[in-house]
């Protein structure tokens, strides 16, 4: 079972987000500047961050007793904070670099969508706030804002479009967009005009004998592919036994392309080509059927 993914976000809604993202990215003259220059577009929306390292819990108690009621309260250790009043953003330097990049956009959604700046006195963000599997709305909708600031609306998926599918494409384009790694792979294969998908996974737990079991974290699809095999159901886990556990690298970080096979909704067979990334925290298996559905590449609107 693959979980829910923060950029499932009704049509409407989406919309609005965007226009709200076009904004921003013009308010600070960021489109076609890279990265994309996060802190042009703090400045543009009348948000600062502090660059103390803040968050103790004595400084948590004191926000929390101001914010009073109007306090939006993490699910988990608390990595930022955004001060509504003050416009000021506080977050945990102990963070790796693209992980605080994405967090400050984050924040500053909660300030410039016209729906939520208004709720809360203080808002609270931890690692589950930002994590794609997030259910409540409010945080799915700043994790989609943060990732089309970052990666320029359709940006990215213009430059990306006509280059040989490739996990190295994705890996490349990280750095240029200063998003993580997780990031750009996603927002790869989701608006990728091809029939892919990827499937990532946990890190493998390493059993005797050379084997391991892997956990499932969740599967991305594009459109096309979404068209072609229909809801598929997933392993949980996997095993150096089955075809994606197989590619799953073991002391190093990639895999060869090879060919496995799929069968869609229809239990009809399909050949795929797929290749292996990992990084210490996720497994990427990127899969790329053969048979790729005419282009059309999908922009959202």
């Amino acid at each position: 079972m693959t979980l829910p993914d923060d950029s499932f976000i009704e049509p409407r809604q989406l919309h609005a987000i965007r226009k709200q993202v076009e904004k921003a990215l013009k308010a600070a003259d960021a489109i076609g500047r890279y990265p994309t220059p996060v802190s042009d577009v703090m400045e543009a929306a009348r948000i600062s961050v502090s660059e103390e390292q803040v968050l103790d819990e004595r400084f948590l108690k004191r926000a929390r007793r101001k914010a009073k009621s109007g306090l939006k309260k993490a699910l988990s250790k608390i990595i930022g904070l955004f001060d509504v009043v003050a416009r000021l953003v506080y977050i945990d330097y102990t963070i790796i670099k693209v992980k605080q990049t994405f967090l400050k956009l984050h924040e500053t959604a909660h300030a410039v969508l016209p729906w939520q700046r208004d709720i809360y006195g203080a808002i609270e963000d931890c690692e589950k706030t930002l994590d794609p599997d997030i259910s409540e709305m409010f945080d799915r909708e700043a994790n989609v804002f943060a990732s089309d600031v970052l990666f320029q609306l359709d940006d990215f998926t213009k430059q990306v479009a006509d280059l040989p599918f490739s996990i190295k494409v994705p890996l490349k384009y990280s750095s240029k967009y200063g998003a993580s790694v997780y990031a750009t792979i996603r927002r790869y294969v989701s608006t990728n005009h091809r029939a892919c998908a990827v499937i990532v996974i946990d890190p493998p737990i390493i059993k005797e004998c050379n084997g391991f079991t892997a956990n499932l974290r969740r599967v991305v699809t594009s459109t096309n592919f979404e068209m072609s095999f229909g809801v598929l159901r997933w392993p949980n886990q996997f095993t150096p036994n089955d075809q994606i556990g197989a590619m799953i690298p073991i002391g190093r970080k990639m895999s060869g392309t090879r060919s496995i096979s799929l069968r869609d909704s229809n239990n009809t067979l399909h050949e795929c080509i797929a290749e292996a990334f990992a990084t210490p925290y996720h497994v990427f298996i990127l899969v790329h059927y053969i048979k790729t559905l005419k282009k059309t590449t999908i922009f959202m609107q």
